[in-house]
């Protein structure tokens, strides 16, 4: 028999006892009651610590559950936070093409996929025909030109940037003037060929597009010049090495002009 079975037993025992004697004497003596009252007390105290440790772990089981429930919204409206960022970075990205670039701004593409390679010469973007992308379109961004869409896909678009040996786009020196062709060169950079006119070009003049070609729109950055290359005796053009002002390997989103 174990032993709260035999506590019990007593207890059960005793109270009979008292009641007997209630019958028959009339006064309880202090002794039996106080002897009686002790395990009830303690029943009662154990009743009580269990009630209050049940309560306890209902209590702690509801406040895991709020707790899950107000990371999942926390974690909901981080999300839409970081949405609406994004959403006012595109935005700010368009107005800035706008004013610095062209008004013929027609949509802003996310950047999906791209060449591999040390050169960027090829980008790929998550917009196609089926969202009015045609070939010949001008992909630009704030930081300054990118390149011409070459290929459309009903839902993608291939990009070929100024880094691309086939890439041509009509330049001039800001500020300056003269004319020139720029190619594609080794190391993501871009030569400008064939430049003619009567300006000094030197190492920081920044390279814009002009309609030469007739594809690009006017002024926009192309980059920087890198190094001015010694000319050639046998030829009356000039040649000269520009870095990029886009960041073309860490793009993410593009903006598309209306082709010219």
């Amino acid at each position: 028999m174990s032993s709260l079975l035999r506590a019990w037993y007593v207890f059960l025992g005793l109270g009979l006892v008292t009641i007997a004697l209630t019958a028959f004497v009339g006064r309880v003596p202090a002794e039996l009651t106080s002897t009686v009252a002790l395990p009830h007390d303690l029943l009662h105290r154990a009743g009580t610590n269990l009630r209050l440790s049940v309560d306890s772990l209902l209590d702690r089981r509801d406040l895991r559950a709020e707790l899950e429930a107000l990371e999942t919204e926390l974690a909901a409206t981080e999300q839409e936070r970081r949405f609406l960022e994004l959403e006012i970075e595109r935005l700010e990205q368009v107005l800035q093409v706008r004013q610095m670039q062209s008004p013929g701004v027609v949509a802003t593409a996310p950047v999906v996929g791209g060449s591999v390679g040390p050169d960027i010469s090829r980008l790929i973007v998550g917009l196609g025909a089926r969202d009015g992308v045609t070939r010949n379109m001008p992909v630009t961004v704030p930081g300054g030109l990118v390149g011409i869409v070459s290929d459309v896909t009903p839902t993608t678009a291939v990009v070929r940037t100024v880094v691309d040996p086939q890439s041509r786009v009509g330049v001039t020196i800001r500020g300056k003037g003269g004319q020139g062709m720029t190619v594609g060169d080794v190391a993501n950079q871009v030569r400008v060929t064939r430049f003619t006119g009567d300006v000094e070009v030197e190492v920081g003049d920044l390279v814009e597009t002009t309609s030469y070609g007739g594809l690009f729109p006017l002024g926009i950055l192309v980059g920087e010049v890198l190094e001015v290359l010694p000319p050639d005796p046998n030829e009356l053009s000039r040649s000269f090495i520009v870095s990029p002002s886009a960041e073309l390997a860490t793009l993410r989103e593009v903006v598309l002009l209306a082709p010219q």
